[in-house]
């Protein structure tokens, strides 16, 4: 009796929380800025994590990172748009919900005006926060002398994030040393070649998407919004739409004033609509999708070799405490879904399953996977703990203790396919 309430106990904690979450159309309704995807702000608001296991102390690190936020993405998108605006407007081809959005833009554009792509002061103290989180979290990593190896893409918005992060860390451990490089000798694992290599679906792969743009974001009904003959404008109606989202979704990236006029351009369900487009799109081309070819994830498995043979020889006394690496959401979507962190490596074709499995509002900017390394005199087992932006995930194999430490050697072990 007692063997079968312990196994009732542990299948409700299994259910319990996928009972409890709340659908990806309520997380937005209740916060619309995440309906902006991999463009939402990182939650700088983390707990503490749960303790180790009694006698157990933290050692090292091993941290991969996304740049933090930065201005919108697309080396023309604020100048697009403003061509169609400025042409509409000059054309007298602007409703009057067209007028505002004109308006509000003008004032906009020079702040943004060829500065896609960049890094802006948010995002450097995005990082800087999530080292302070760090020391504060994992005091004992820090103890006497500690060496961090960091490297990132050669993708100025990531350089500089890394040496944000870096900064922090000198800052606040005097006793904190480094080595930092970038480029391309990281670039074959921190962001394949193959993740900008374009892909082709099958047609019915296609024609499905193309419909769903038409059904659920439904561009031609937003152009009539703004324009009075919006063909003549506009040649792709979605791509507008869609840059133009990216645009809002990034103000909050921006250390500036922003047109308050120009965050309420969607309305919140037009902004859902938006996401969850979105979302299955950048499932299809960086998740674990059942419709096409897996190449991005499988491309993520260099990247998890290295994640291990720094992480032995950590464990076998090696001299870093931290190994930091920098790089893209590009390269956190597929590695997460390939180790099924959070549930990440779902397989569904059906777009509304994946909108409640696999939410880009996740891999927010500055998103961060931390492997915190546990050892203890007492027990030959190391212990890893899983953080994801700073709150506890899961992996899919069992726990040894709660707070997400699972045995490094049952992680090996259950990923040991994806090793060469």
């Amino acid at each position: 009796m007692k063997q079968l309430t312990t196994l009732l106990l542990a299948l409700l904690a299994l259910v319990l929380p996928a009972a409890a979450q709340r659908s990806s159309h309520d997380e937005i309704m209740a916060d619309v800025e995440k309906a902006g995807g991999v463009h939402y702000m990182y939650p700088m608001d983390q707990p503490a994590p749960t303790k180790a296991p009694k006698g157990y102390k933290p050692f090292y690190i091993s941290h991969l990172g996304r740049h933090g936020a930065r201005f919108a993405l697309g080396s023309t998108v604020y100048t697009d748009l403003w061509n169609v605006l400025s042409s509409a407007h000059e054309k007298g081809l602007l409703t009057a919900q067209g007028q505002t959005l004109y308006t509000a833009y003008a004032r906009l554009y020079p702040l943004v005006e060829k500065r896609e792509g960049n890094l802006t002061l948010k995002g450097q103290e995005q990082h800087r926060y999530i080292a302070s989180q760090m020391i504060r979290n994992y005091p004992a990593v820090f103890k006497g002398n500690t060496r961090a190896e960091a490297i990132s893409t050669g993708v100025h918005r990531v350089i500089v994030s890394m040496y944000s992060c870096l900064d922090q860390l000198d800052t606040q451990d005097r006793s904190f040393t480094f080595t930092a490089d970038y480029g391309y000798p990281y670039q074959a694992y921190l962001l394949p070649p193959i993740i900008d290599v374009p892909t082709v679906w099958p047609e019915e792969v296609v024609a499905k998407y193309h419909a769903l743009i038409e059904e659920t974001a439904r561009p031609a009904q937003l152009l009539a919004k703004w324009f009075t003959d919006a063909p003549a404008l506009v040649e792709n109606p979605y791509k507008f739409c869609a840059d133009l989202h990216t645009v809002v979704s990034t103000l909050d990236n921006l250390a500036a004033q922003v047109p308050e006029e120009l965050t309420q351009v969607f309305t919140p369900e037009e902004r859902y609509r938006l996401w969850f487009v979105d979302n299955y799109s950048l499932y299809m081309r960086l998740g674990m999708s059942p419709e096409v070819p897996n190449i991005r994830p499988e491309s993520m498995k260099a990247l998890w070799q290295d994640i291990v043979e720094k992480a032995d020889v950590a464990c076998s006394g090696g001299p870093v405490q931290l190994n930091l690496r920098f790089a893209h959401d590009s390269s956190l979507m597929p590695i997460l879904s390939l180790l099924d962190i959070n549930g990440m490596g779902v397989r569904s074709a059906d777009p509304a399953v994946v909108a409640d499995a696999w939410r880009t509002y996740n891999i927010p900017m500055a998103c961060n996977l931390q492997l915190v390394f546990f050892r203890s005199r007492r027990n030959a087992d190391i212990l890893v703990q899983v953080l994801l932006n700073g709150r506890e995930a899961t992996l899919p194999l069992p726990m040894a203790a709660p707070g997400s430490f699972y045995r490094w050697a049952d992680v090996r072990a259950h990923y040991a396919a994806l090793l060469p």
